[in-house]
């Protein structure tokens, strides 16, 4: 059973307005597992210095995550004996903040890392105008369509909204696609669903680099044009996908 209560640890965030505090272990454990599925890098500040590091595992049983080491020797070091931790990201333009107890260094999957406790609150500043759902990471949803010289391109969902998109790549000509871009006649497949041909217009790209050092582009897109019948079909499928995560998250 998940954990139902939690250390406390010093608000180091008050600049933020605290509708946006997470404190159900549960909620928290999604947020973490976005972190971590998203691959996002998260700066961790403690005693004056910082590493930047990647979540790479959650366990909401025991109320507690696994966060890779830094690049300093000395400040992998000296992170143990830190009695509080901070922990700040920026995930698809989300701020992420939370404030733990100190971590322990482990083994992780045959490489050394850290293990913190779960923060008592945890702060998710999500300011877009539409609710964001991830898509499934198995059986994963497409966009499929044309660049503008007619060559073809196959990209999977990350994210989804009455709003917008999010797609991945690993296909470096996106690197080169600018804010404004329109991608017309998108086709998004996503299975059961069906599919739905829409414009989309890049709105926010960026790069992150795997766990095994691979680039890879996350390129946000609005909805270039209005919605109209489909927005329905695509309410149905954010509901059902939040459905699903909600069941899944209550499980673990």
């Amino acid at each position: 059973m998940i954990a139902d209560t939690l250390p406390d640890t010093v608000n180091a965030h008050t600049d933020i307005d605290d509708t946006f505090a997470q404190r159900h272990p549960l909620q928290i454990a999604v947020c973490l597992r976005n972190l971590m599925t998203g691959q996002d890098f998260v700066t961790v500040e403690f005693g004056g210095r910082q590493i930047v590091t990647q979540v790479l595992d959650v366990d909401s049983r025991n109320a507690r995550f696994v966060f890779d080491m830094g690049s300093v020797a000395d400040d992998n070091h000296v992170l143990p004996v830190a009695r509080q931790l901070t922990f700040r990201s920026l995930p698809g333009g989300i701020r992420t903040e939370f404030t733990t107890a100190g971590a322990e260094a482990i083994t992780f999957e045959g490489r050394p890392a850290f293990e913190a406790p779960f923060p008592p609150l945890l702060y998710y500043v999500q300011r877009r105008e539409f609710f964001r759902v991830q898509t499934p990471v198995l059986d994963p949803y497409l966009a499929c369509g044309r660049y503008e010289d007619g060559a073809t391109f196959r990209l999977e969902l990350q994210d989804l909204s009455l709003g917008g998109v999010a797609l991945k790549t690993a296909d470096a000509r996106f690197a080169e696609l600018a804010n404004g871009t329109v991608l017309h006649d998108v086709a998004l497949q996503m299975g059961i669903f069906g599919t739905l041909q829409l414009d989309l217009q890049i709105v926010a790209p960026r790069q992150l680099t795997t766990a095994k050092g691979e680039l890879r582009y996350v390129i946000g897109c609005k909805f270039a044009i209005a919605l109209g019948p489909s927005e329905r079909a695509l309410q149905r499928v954010i509901t059902q996908l939040e459905t699903r995560r909600q069941t899944l998250a209550q499980r673990r």
